[in-house]
């Protein structure tokens, strides 16, 4: 298997999980947080990293752009809305959840980095470095953004409709089949 492949396994792989295990209005509702949290924090990470040397992709070919994979974000941003799909909600679990992932990323960094996919100049240390603060800020983050979004949501309920729809259907709605009976019905 060529090495240039195994991003798209894996982000097919995320995109598969994520249709089989997270109701389609919660993707969309999840999907700002899993860019914000996982695709720009995972661009701004692997940035950091490829200017002090620590940790680049590798055998990307067209596929990437300074240093980055163009898959790479793709898969975080689907990998962070099955994150906080199922982020619970009591304290103690969070600790764990977020301990097992950061735990779970750094053996698939590792995993990829034996593939040949990542080039990690200090081994393991690259893997924990980067995914500790990471996810302690995108938990953090993701349940103080949706606290603030719940309490504007109470607030003015109408608005947080608008705001959050605000490009509205463009086309006419079609009549439901009991107006398209009842128009038949009037035209006779």
């Amino acid at each position: 298997m060529a090495v240039n492949l195994i991003p798209f396994i894996y982000t097919a792989i995320f995109a598969g999980i994520v249709l089989a295990l997270v109701p389609r209005q919660e993707i969309r509702r999840l999907s700002i947080y899993g860019i914000i949290f996982g695709g720009l924090f995972d661009s701004i990470v692997v940035s950091i990293a490829n200017l002090f040397g620590e940790f680049r992709y590798i055998n990307y070919e067209p596929f990437g752009l300074m240093g980055i994979h163009f898959l790479a974000p793709v898969a975080w941003t689907l990998f962070f809305i099955i994150y906080f799909y199922h982020l619970p909600t009591k304290k103690m679990y969070i600790y764990i959840y977020t301990t097992m992932g950061i735990f779970y990323s750094m053996l698939f960094c590792q995993i990829i980095t034996k593939l040949g996919v990542l080039s990690l100049a200090h081994g393991i240390l690259d893997s924990i470095i980067p995914f500790v603060p990471w996810y302690i800020i995108a938990t953090w983050g993701y349940l103080k953004l949706t606290k603030i979004d719940d309490a504007f949501e109470s607030v003015n309920p109408m608005e947080h409709e608008q705001r959050r729809f605000l490009y509205n259907a463009v086309a006419k709605q079609l009549p439901s089949r009991n107006e398209e009976n009842i128009d038949e019905t009037s035209r006779d």
